[in-house]
């Protein structure tokens, strides 16, 4: 069995920041690349905790949030 994924896009949903904001974290070496499927990046699970760490360290993230529960 794999580890769930989310896409950017649907993280950015969940944590209430904008898609560009995570995939920056990405491209600035912040997070470490996740795979990509179809040229996206489907980010694993077990990475949030640290994508939420990140955006909290630029100021990003407007409140943490409660938990993260993965996609629905």
């Amino acid at each position: 069995m794999t580890e769930k994924q989310v896409s950017t896009g649907l993280l950015g949903d969940e944590l209430g920041v904008q898609g560009w904001r995570i995939a920056r974290l990405f491209e600035t070496g912040l997070v470490p690349e996740p795979p990509r499927v179809a040229g996206r990046r489907m980010i694993p699970r077990s990475m949030v905790p640290q994508i939420i760490r990140a955006l909290e360290g630029r100021g990003w993230l407007p409140s943490r949030p409660d938990t993260f529960n993965g996609p629905r």
